[in-house]
């Protein structure tokens, strides 16, 4: 399909040279803002916020961006009274006394791989000063979700704060344990939604509990729940196998063979028995009968 630009007549404003020189490692908010200042000649951060529904900070990032190309010109304010954040003291003060709080801060940016707003970066190192969780379990938590490319820096602060609520990790490695016991969870899910044809994104969160249960305390290998699927027929299900893989575990059985070696032991049970019937049947018969 070939296209052709239809060249319409000019009107209203020109744009810099500047703008198209930007072109190449300019971002998408970047662009917007410079034609909205362009267009209405207003650099007034919140009222660029609010008519391009985009975040303030956003908005700062563009005008500075275009300062630098000596679009805008960015002079000093009289200093006005501040709300007081909730974080105690200035972020940049901490880092400067408390080098947790630079290497977190750092690191942060690193993970995100760009600046963070200035309310997540508080929300951050308030997780380390305000509720003593160690920096070096905030950060794998951080790196983990952001790797995942799914989450925003809101989810990945609650989650962090409701896993040390939960588990109280103490290191980095505690939380790297944490994380291969997960993705070791996701890879079982997995294999056993494939056996029973379940779909894992509608895996209730008490069937994964039961299915915890199947290697981590039962100690039963996939041959073995997969066996238990088979046997249990059209009641075949993640609570009905968990009855089945709970009772051979109990009994000692943890591979096919020990089921093999059950059938031949109940089989030879009942060859036994059957015997001693007979012959219990054959002395009866063979009892001598006395008249009265």
């Amino acid at each position: 399909m070939k296209y052709i630009y239809l060249k319409p007549q000019l009107k209203g404003i020109s744009v810099p040279d500047a703008v198209f020189d930007g072109l190449y490692d300019a971002r998408s908010n970047d662009l917007k803002v410079i034609l909205y200042v362009i267009k209405n000649e207003e650099t007034d951060p919140i009222k660029i916020s609010s008519a391009l529904s985009i975040s303030h900070s956003s908005v700062i990032s563009a005008l500075m961006y275009w300062a630098d190309k000596g679009l805008i010109h960015c002079e000093e304010e009289t200093a006005k009274p501040r709300k007081k954040k909730t974080l105690p003291g200035d972020v940049i003060a901490k880092m400067a006394s408390d080098p947790a709080v630079m290497a977190l801060c750092q690191n942060l940016q690193i993970i995100f791989g760009s600046s963070l707003s200035e309310n997540y970066t508080n929300q951050f190192v308030s997780l380390y000063l305000e509720e003593n969780i160690p920096v070096d379990v905030i950060l794998p938590v951080a790196q983990y979700y952001v790797s995942l490319d799914e989450y925003s820096p809101a989810y990945i602060i609650k989650v962090i704060r409701s896993w040390q609520k939960k588990h109280n990790f103490t290191s980095g490695k505690d939380v790297d344990e944490y994380l291969a016991l997960q993705h070791r969870r996701s890879e079982v899910y997995k294999k056993v939604c494939s056996i029973f044809s379940l779909d894992m994104s509608k895996l209730k969160s008490s069937e994964k509990t039961i299915i915890n249960r199947w290697q981590e305390k039962y100690d039963m290998s996939f041959e073995m729940i997969e066996e238990s699927f088979i046997r249990a027929g059209s009641l075949a299900g993640i609570a009905y196998c968990n009855g089945i893989l709970k009772n051979w575990s109990q009994k000692g059985y943890r591979t096919p063979k020990d089921l093999e070696n059950e059938i031949s032991n109940i089989t030879q049970s009942k060859r036994n028995i059957d015997s001693q019937d007979d012959l219990i049947i054959k002395n009866i018969t063979n009892v001598p009968v006395f008249d009265d």
